[in-house]
């Protein structure tokens, strides 16, 4: 018992009295056991009023007043690890020499222009990404805000006790889900600060979704109707059926992620039949309702048990979503948008297609290549090494052509040495013996085994 008491107080003496408060109120959401959906027959899709369409929002022509209010925020805490590397994903090299984050910029300084505006760009970093992000933006001129999201204490699977510093030294810690964001900017007086700027409308998403823009009639629509919370959900494909919905229960908006469902009824979730969107994560906020919300106390988030291993180890994580305030705010509503906003980039598969003239550059943003006949983008599949982000850069020193393209599956020792275009189906697997791909080559429903 001393022991544990004497962790306790090493982990207590590396908190402030807001963190300690926020980590012991997520540890005690946890021990009273998880929150499931008991009455699955009460809970159905939302119906037009709390969940419309873009398609019906007003277009509110020059609107510059409205862009003087808008702050764009991307979270931006993650490193490229799915892909291999170890450096922060928004600095990962998406289209020639530009960056997520280049292209991010990109997007609000065109905004800026065209609106005559003065749109800051606000970050939140992990303590994983804030030091090579801070020095990506000291060297910009546009009004950059960043700040360092919490780090708290991993935990043993079975006690719940925090792991020892001593011990485990910076494997200790982690940033605790991207639902920290309403208490940093609080905390880090932040909030207050955009709100004396006359700064109350909040726009943010993934930094790694080049999709996410932002959207006059959605700003307008927040601003004309007085929306507390927007998130935007878009139709389901079958791989995107374990992702978030919305619900609506006794007259209020929800969010349903796939650990709140009970196990007899998780194919009903995932089924596009129940449920037909799924959250983007991309989110608007007023933030003056926000600040009046915080006024009341901390926003009661659902807490998630990350079961994860370090060094062998498992441990346990706890983490809160962006998305699950909207159960904070009486009036929240969804908005139902293209898929062309949900564009993450989570595997190398992913950057394979944003690098692709699958797509244009329009300003920063990823626009659609009209000359696609297709409307779907093609199935890629990598299997190792392409899954790793070094090994799909000396692949593909130049991405092929895929306007044409329906599908295409890589595994093995391939590399293309050159320009080449893909059409079709192609299969491409160096499994004995290595296959180049000369450059200029045509290559169409052709599968390629060696």
């Amino acid at each position: 018992m001393e022991f544990k008491n004497e962790m306790k107080n090493k982990i207590n003496s590396l908190l402030t009295d807001p963190q300690r408060e926020e980590f012991e109120r997520m540890l005690s959401q946890v021990k009273k056991g998880s929150k499931k959906v008991l009455d699955w027959s009460s809970i159905h899709s939302p119906d037009d009023s709390m969940q419309a369409n873009y398609h019906s929002l007003r277009d509110p022509g020059i609107c510059p007043d409205n862009y003087s209010r808008l702050v764009i925020g991307k979270l931006n805490g993650g490193l490229g690890t799915s892909m291999g590397c170890s450096d922060p994903k928004s600095l990962v090299k998406v289209r020639g020499q530009k960056t997520f984050l280049d292209l991010i910029c990109e997007q609000v300084q065109e905004l800026n222009t065209k609106w005559d505006s003065n749109i800051p760009l606000l970050l939140m970093n992990s303590f994983y990404t804030d030091e090579k992000i801070s020095e990506f933006v000291g060297n910009s001129d546009l009004p950059i805000i960043t700040f360092k999201q919490n780090m708290f204490p991993r935990l043993d699977p079975e006690t719940f006790l925090p792991l020892s510093p001593d011990e485990w030294g910076d494997q200790t810690w982690y940033p605790p889900g991207h639902g920290d964001f309403y208490n940093c900017i609080e905390q880090q007086g932040i909030l207050r600060s955009l709100i004396e700027d006359g700064k109350d409308i909040l726009f943010i998403s993934n930094a790694d979704n080049l999709g996410a823009v932002a959207d006059s009639k959605i700003l307008n629509h927040m601003i004309e109707k007085e929306i507390p919370f927007l998130m935007e959900v878009t139709p389901k494909t079958p791989a995107d059926v374990k992702g978030g919905t919305l619900y609506e229960q006794n007259g209020k908006l929800k969010l349903l992620e796939i650990a709140q469902v009970p196990k007899e009824y998780v194919d009903d979730f995932c089924s596009q039949d129940k449920f037909s969107v799924f959250n983007t994560n991309n989110i608007w906020i007023n933030l003056i309702a926000l600040e009046e919300r915080l006024r009341e106390g901390p926003l009661n988030l659902t807490v998630i048990v990350n079961q994860k291993k370090i060094q062998g180890k498992p441990i346990v994580q706890l983490e809160t979503a962006i998305g699950s305030a909207m159960d904070c705010f009486e009036d929240a509503v969804g908005l139902c948008v293209s898929r062309d906003r949900f564009m993450p980039v989570k595997k190398t598969e992913d950057l394979f297609l944003v690098q692709s003239n699958l797509f244009n550059l329009d300003g920063g943003r990823l626009v659609r290549n009209e000359e696609r006949k297709i409307d779907y983008l093609p199935e890629v599949k990598f299997g190792s090494p392409l899954n790793q982000l070094e090994a799909f850069q000396k692949c593909f020193p130049v991405i092929p052509d895929l306007l044409e393209l329906e599908l295409i599956d890589v595994a093995g020792r391939v590399f293309f040495e050159g320009s080449a275009s893909l059409k079709g189906r192609v299969r491409l697997k160096g499994i004995n013996k290595t296959i180049h791909i000369e450059n200029g080559r045509h290559i169409e429903n052709e599968s390629i085994e060696c």
